[in-house]
């Protein structure tokens, strides 16, 4: 049975609903509960998870804000206060405070004998002067946190974005005093990347937390989030191409796994249009959310689809290299962009969430774009489980062997001939030229196919390794169908020590069709 969600945001979701949907991050979510075990001295472990959009930062604090409800141990010590995902009206450091204690307020039991929280709220909203009002509203937590015998745990969303929103230039300094020794406040943040205010030695908040970076989920752990979204399994080969589409991130997996419960990988492959469509206001909110010359330089970043350098995107963008830096910087700060490569001094950028930049591709023209068309159809393919029966190429042999001089009408029994009776040659060691010449027919034929088979990839994969990386290389960029074949052709050319700039999502199909061409190449060596 698949486990309860929402679609964007796990604030909605009742406790009972969280615990039963938190399947991954539970590693996290164990080290940082063992914090809170261990924190019985006057210090206090401030901690922030740092993770793009997406990435489960805000499932796993609320898992740790469950937690100290629940777990009989950390609710006699510690008190949850759960700030919103975005804290907007948070400019000055009495805000901040004032936005700690609103939270309080409608969080924590009401007790006959306790001050209204509520009334002392609307009661401090008056007061104008900052430092009064962070006096005032610090003096209320500090009395509800001795008044329970709890240390407050804070649980801040963005703080990333807070501090970029703030008007007061000593608001860090003014908090890192209050957190650095009131030993009843703890927080535990997130934001979307790493920021100056932690990184520089010269800001308010450096060294004050513990940083705990969210890493893009593996196989396994798409394995295990599938399947408590949908109810279903999936074979580990789909699995894996899943994880390439989206990067490893937890909400876009759980977006698949909701649209495609009942459809088969290719299928929901061939309705990835229709996913596009369902999920227009998760992609197209995002993308209006950022402003106007950021949205330009994201686009242009879109639009190249590959690990891009400052230049070139401000050659896409239209805009002064200079100008596109601070943005990119911008972009990077809120975690929609990252570093992909590149070196110190020419780093190369790329979108955070890989499905966007699919979204946009396909919605740019209204329409499949064909490389994007190209790269879905071959991953389509290669991560289908592999034949049940591998003997079918001998079983066609005779009917497929004739269909290579006969009809145009069939090109896939052409195929099969071609393709059986150059490995036939490989086999037998027979004619090199001869096995060229049909690994070429084999070519010729794929842009008529539409999907490539399987065993047609498998197959040129046996020939890459029979002809070697440079041969195949030569004879792929000679043929009609280079873009079909674009994962292939990028593992031979880094096997030839070349470093081709491409998507990261061919890029790692290109890093597992290597490991194929590795296990084909011992298991010749082996015959």
């Amino acid at each position: 049975m698949a486990a309860p969600t929402r679609k964007y945001n796990p604030g909605f979701l009742t406790d009972d609903e969280l615990v039963a949907s938190y399947c991954v991050r539970t590693t996290e979510f164990e080290l940082l509960v063992e914090v809170l075990q261990e924190c019985t001295g006057g210090s206090n472990p401030h901690q922030i998870v740092i993770g793009p959009r997406g990435s489960g930062k805000t499932s796993l604090l609320l898992r740790i804000a469950v937690e100290l409800r629940r777990n009989p141990t950390l609710a006699s010590r510690f008190f949850p206060v759960v700030f919103a995902e975005e804290s907007y009206e948070v400019a000055t450091t009495g805000e901040f405070w004032l936005e700690c204690l609103t939270n309080l307020a409608t969080q924590a039991p009401r007790r006959e004998e306790a001050p209204d929280l509520q009334r002392t709220v609307d009661e401090l909203r008056d007061i104008r002067d900052d430092f009064a009002l962070a006096d005032r509203c610090l003096g209320a937590l500090l009395d509800f946190a001795d008044r329970e015998d709890k240390r407050l745990v804070l649980v801040v969303e963005n703080l990333n974005m807070l501090f970029a929103d703030m008007a007061d230039p000593d608001a860090g300094w003014r908090l890192r005093k209050t957190l650095q020794t009131e030993p009843r406040i703890i927080v535990f943040a997130s934001a979307t990347s790493r920021f100056d205010e932690i990184d520089n030695p010269d800001r308010a908040l450096y060294d004050l937390f513990r940083v705990r970076t969210l890493r893009p989920l593996d196989t396994e752990q798409c394995t295990v989030l599938w399947q408590t979204v949908s109810g279903r399994s999936l074979a580990p080969e789909t699995v894996r191409s899943l994880e390439i589409l989206t990067g490893g991130n937890p909400r876009l997996i759980a977006i698949l796994a909701r649209f495609g419960a009942g459809l088969s990988f290719r299928d929901l492959m061939a309705h990835l249009l229709d996913l596009v469509d369902d999920h227009t206001e998760y992609f197209k909110g995002h993308l209006e959310s950022l402003p106007a010359q950021e949205r330009r330089v994201y686009l242009a970043l879109a639009a190249l689809w590959k690990p891009a350098t400052t230049r070139e995107i401000a050659g896409r963008a239209r805009l002064e290299t200079s100008t596109c830096s601070a943005q990119l910087a911008r972009l990077g700060e809120r975690g929609v962009v990252r570093v992909a490569g590149g070196s110190a001094r020419r780093k190369q950028y790329y979108l955070t969430e890989r499905l966007y930049n699919i979204y946009y591709l396909l919605r740019r023209r209204r329409g499949p774009d064909r490389l994007v068309e190209a790269l879905i159809h071959f991953m389509e393919s290669y991560y289908s489980p592999p034949e049940l029966n591998t003997c079918q190429y001998e079983s066609a042999a005779e009917t497929a062997t004739r269909a290579t001089e006969g009809s145009e009408e069939v090109p896939e029994q052409r195929l099969l001939g071609h393709l059986i009776r150059a490995r036939t040659m490989l086999a037998g060691g027979g004619d090199r030229a001869a096995c060229e010449h049909d690994v070429e027919a084999v070519l010729a034929l794929l842009p008529e196919l539409g999907p490539i088979p399987r065993k047609a990839i498998m197959a040129l994969m046996d020939f890459s390794v029979a002809l070697g990386p440079q041969r195949m290389c030569e004879l792929i960029q000679a043929s009609p169908s280079p873009h079909l074949l674009w994962p292939l052709a990028t593992a031979l050319e880094q096997e030839l020590g070349r470093e081709p700039r491409v998507a990261l999502e061919v890029d790692e199909v290109a890093q597992d069709i290597q490991r194929t061409l590795e296990e084909l190449r011992a298991n010749r060596t082996r015959k």
